[in-house]
């Protein structure tokens, strides 16, 4: 018992010094204000002007839904964009596919490889009854830019096309090619971006760096972050749709038999909700995330995050019950979307299915995710149908000189905010642009409140009349100081 008792004093004084350790670096870590100048200061004019072109774009109501392949909003669109943009289009090369546009402003030396800026041209339905402002008025009022697309993604497509036509007017010429891609199918995974990496690579394009939309400079991303935080997408999570069938004898509904392709559908479902199955990992980009984020944090999680060699295991338990974005930071996640069976209420059907919806994390990629669905699917007899699969993209090198460069763009445009690399649990285009560009980086470089992004694919979309003129700057000061 005397050995026992020293063995206790002797691991309680090493977790005395453990967090000790911890709290040394909590305190030390702690980010610092950035009181520099912001490199950029557009003025009111340049924002009122800017706001009045962006919602002319938002007035055109170019929706995509499968299957429509008129494109007439999208010509019109690109009238407006005709207008507004008359140096891009006179000075910068274009090509049209079907709708999707890919200029490109030469550079001096041909033989270096390019930067390409993009974004998307298309939006989503505005069908909500709880719009406060015609969603296709573009009105410009409370110091905001209203309507569908004003923040997904018109206002990126139009600050990156304002920034090149104003310095095409001061003669700006690159040092190497600077591209714009712009697609019309984004918001329904479409082959618009494919295309235009496919004339890409038949033309022998190759990018230093591909941005797309994706993280943005938000406030109070994290619990006790209290400032700005750029969050830098540096690679998506793959996407799943998957068919799970169930068959029977069916019959009538007075006399149902035991099982039935929509019992045992339940069960399935009921189970992978109850069991979480999927592997739980704090994956490389997801480490560098929270490592990076845990400076601008309260003291408590500052230590916690800053120091994942301590404490890393006790998150992987953790994450997956804070909250449904910690889970999908660290799990491959399932959701159920779409169901069937019977057409008639009293007939049992002979057969049934639900779609399911999985995000594979960078750790378990789509073949072990679905792996984990067919073990469970053979226990009720069911059958897997896969719709769509792939894993998730490739990680940006975030120690890398792009997304240092970037980072530094940052520092110097919006000195108030901090900068961290983002693991993204949704999808851009900018996966496509994996074929032709050695780093794809998913950030927009402006500033919305939490509500501006809830609105994000729902009622009263809008963005902040100064917020884009920031944007619009930064672009600037990216493309004509990247090297």
């Amino acid at each position: 018992m005397k050995y026992v008792g020293i063995v206790l004093l002797c691991l309680l004084g090493l977790l005395v010094v453990l967090i000790a350790i911890a709290a040394l670096k909590a305190v030390k870590i702690k980010a610092k204000p950035n009181t520099n100048t912001p490199a950029i200061n557009p003025t009111k004019q340049e924002a009122d002007d800017y706001a009045a072109k962006l919602s002319e774009m938002i007035k055109v109501p170019t929706i995509s839904l499968r299957g429509n392949t008129d494109l007439s909003q999208f010509y019109k669109l690109h009238e407006v964009m005709r207008k507004n943009f008359p140096n891009v289009f006179e000075k910068m090369e274009c090509t049209e596919i079907e709708g999707n546009l890919l200029l490109r402003l030469p550079g001096k030396d041909p033989k270096r490889n390019g930067i390409l800026l993009m974004g998307h041209q298309d939006v989503v339905t505005a069908d909500e009854p709880t719009w406060e402002k015609d969603p296709f008025s573009g009105e410009i009022s409370g110091g905001n830019i209203h309507g569908r697309g004003a923040m997904d993604c018109k206002s990126t497509v139009f600050s990156e096309f304002q920034a090149l036509e104003e310095l095409i007017a001061e003669g700006f010429e690159p040092p190497c090619d600077v591209y714009l891609a712009t697609a019309v199918d984004e918001e329904i995974s479409g082959g618009g971006a494919p295309m235009l990496v496919d004339y890409l690579k038949s033309n022998g394009v190759h990018l230093d760096v591909a941005m797309d939309e994706g993280g943005a400079i938000l406030k109070g991303q994290l619990p006790t972050m209290d400032g700005w935080c750029a969050a830098i997408g540096i690679l998506e999570k793959g996407y799943i749709d998957v068919k799970i069938k169930a068959k029977g004898k069916g019959g009538h509904s007075s006399t149902p038999p035991k099982n039935t392709p929509l019992t045992r559908l339940s069960k399935f479902v009921a189970d992978i909700e109850n069991d979480q199955p999927f592997k739980a990992e704090i994956s490389a980009p997801v480490y560098a995330m929270l490592d990076q984020a845990a400076p601008y944090l309260g003291f408590p999680l500052r230590m916690v995050l800053g120091n994942m060699w301590l404490f890393k295991g006790l998150l992987t338990k953790v994450l997956p019950v804070v909250s449904p974005m910690c889970n999908a930071f660290v799990k491959t996640t399932f959701a159920c979307t779409m169901a069937g069976g019977s057409q008639t209420p009293n007939v049992v059907p002979t057969e049934a299915y639900v779609v399911c919806n999985l995000r594979p994390s960078p750790h378990q990629n789509a073949e072990a995710s679905l792996a984990v669905l067919q073990k469970y699917a053979d226990k009720y007899d069911l059958e897997l149908e896969v719709i769509h699969a792939r894993s998730a993209s490739n990680c940006v090198d975030y120690n890398g000189e792009e997304f240092g460069y970037l980072k530094k763009c940052l520092n110097e445009c919006y000195p108030d905010a901090g900068v961290i690399p983002y693991l993204m649990t949704g999808g851009t285009d900018c996966r496509h642009y994996e074929a032709v560009a050695d780093n794809c980086l998913r950030f927009c470089p402006i500033k919305m409140s939490n509500e501006q992004l809830a609105a994000m694919h729902a009622a009263n979309e809008s963005i902040g009349v100064d917020e884009v003129a920031h944007c619009v700057k930064f672009y600037k000061h990216y493309i004509k100081n990247h090297k």
